[in-house]
């Protein structure tokens, strides 16, 4: 059975939050607070995600002030490893 690969939808995630975080900045202060590139902002604000990693995007929103948080969903119906 393949399993999900839950990452890229995290990234969606957080790429559409720091996308509307930033919406009226200027890509020279979205760079400068984000300690980041002008042209990775501008593929951040397209949502061209496959270039960042879901690491620094954490990073990113931390330094926006915004926590994140990681939670974990326990199996339902599998039997526990003994």
């Amino acid at each position: 059975m393949a399993k999900h690969d839950p990452i890229p939808a995290l990234k969606q995630q957080l790429g559409r939050t720091l996308a509307t975080l930033v919406t009226g900045w200027y890509g020279d202060d979205i760079a400068y607070v984000l300690k980041s590139e002008r042209s990775r902002i501008a593929e951040l604000r397209r949502e061209k995600l496959d270039r960042f990693s879901l690491e620094t995007l954490i990073r990113y929103l931390t330094r926006l002030d915004w926590g994140v948080e990681i939670k974990l969903i326990p199996p339902r119906s599998r039997a526990r490893p003994k």
